[in-house]
This record gives structure tokens, C-alpha cells and sequence, in this order.
């Protein structure tokens, strides 16, 4: 996470359409995200893997910037060494 954190896109922000918009009522931010996987975090479940995307699933039990409980669900591709966060709530 930290690897794809430092070296990701500047300009691409990490995250769903869904996972920006979709839910706005959860009052989290991009910020409380990257903060919340850049700080230490657990599995809130075990990891997922989805062999139609080819890719992992990830739900993440973390804190947001002001220190609430939050999950972040992300989806990782290991061959590229990247991520997007699919969802997020608290």
C-alpha cells in the first residue's frame, strides 16, 4: 500500500466514482483515506480474490483524520503494484 501510495499518479486520485460520490452523507474525504492507509491498519476481513477482475479485494479497518473508525474497501492489482478504493464508510 505504501509502495502504490508514494509512487501512484500525482494527479489520479485513487478511487471509485462510486467511492467519491456516492455515498458524500459518510462525510470522508480522499484525505481521511490516504491518511487511513498510509497510518496502520487491519484486515476488517480476510482478503477476497475475484478471478473475473483478476484482482484482490481488500476491506480495511482503519481511522480516518480525526481519528472515527472507518472501513476502506480497495481493489489491488499486484502485477501493476496498484490500487483503487472501491468504497468506503465508518
Amino acid at each position: 500500500m505504501a509502495e502504490a501510495l508514494e509512487n501512484g499518479p500525482e494527479s489520479r486520485t485513487p478511487e471509485t466514482y462510486h467511492a467519491r460520490f456516492g455515498h458524500l452523507e459518510r462525510k470522508l474525504s480522499v484525505d481521511d483515506v490516504i491518511h487511513g492507509l498510509e497510518r496502520s491498519w487491519a484486515f476488517d476481513r480476510p482478503p477476497e480474490f475475484n478471478r473475473d477482475m483478476w484482482q484482490w479485494k481488500y476491506r480495511i479497518a482503519t481511522e480516518s483524520i480525526d481519528g472515527d473508525k472507518m472501513v476502506v474497501v480497495i481493489a489491488v492489482d499486484t502485477v501493476n503494484r496498484s490500487f483503487e478504493v472501491i468504497t468506503r464508510w465508518r
